[in-house]
């Protein structure tokens, strides 16, 4: 008897829970599977991140009869002055083998100098450099030649401006590349 009265119950729960009395969480499954809807993957456009140096966007580039000095006094004029006038002075490195130590502002050491305005730039007479160097008003870029292979070639270049206390010298770095014969600016940056 108490045998009858187990089967009876289990049956009793059986019963229950198959009725739906306790709430059922499993959504139904469908008896067809959807088609798959396809949609082409479209193109993103590419990224114009960068990596390296920054690309000019108008390169300077180099003129007939211009020597290379010229030239890198040409890209100083226009690319640090802001149409300032100031000294530019081909000079050598203050020492070859360690070149944090940058570019010599020594009148002994500058080979060429030219003296730029807005608009036009004339070449420094040897007395007129020693007046331009002692001139606490004028700005002065001097730049020394580094490296050079077939293609391209290194410059550094020390902008200094006793009348800008905050930042009295920048530092940059300048490359050039061969192309067709004529040298075309690369690049500028600075060097912190």
């Amino acid at each position: 008897m108490f045998a009858n009265k187990y089967i009876l119950l289990s049956l009793s729960i059986l019963v229950f829970i198959g009725t739906g009395c306790i709430p059922s969480t499993t959504p139904p499954i469908p008896t067809t599977r959807p088609e798959p809807t396809l949609t082409p993957i479209q193109r993103q456009p590419t990224s114009t991140v960068f990596i390296g140096i920054p690309p000019i966007h108008d390169p300077l580039i180099q003129s007939e009869n211009e020597s290379v000095e010229e030239f890198v006094a040409r890209i100083a004029a226009r690319d640090i002055s802001y149409s300032r006038p100031l000294l530019i002075a081909f000079s050598q490195l203050e020492n070859k083998n360690d070149l944090s130590f940058w570019v010599s502002s020594n009148k002994s050491d500058v080979q060429q100098c030219w003296l730029y305005q807005t608009d036009s730039n004339q070449e420094c007479a040897n007395n007129d450099l020693e007046k331009y160097l002692n001139d606490r008003t004028l700005p002065k870029i001097f730049f020394a030649f580094v490296h050079s292979d077939s293609a391209k070639s290194l410059f550094l270049i020390q902008y200094s401006y006793d009348g800008d206390e905050q930042n009295p010298t920048d530092y940059l770095r300048l490359i050039l590349e061969l192309k067709d014969g004529k040298w075309i600016e690369k690049s500028i940056t600075s060097v912190y």
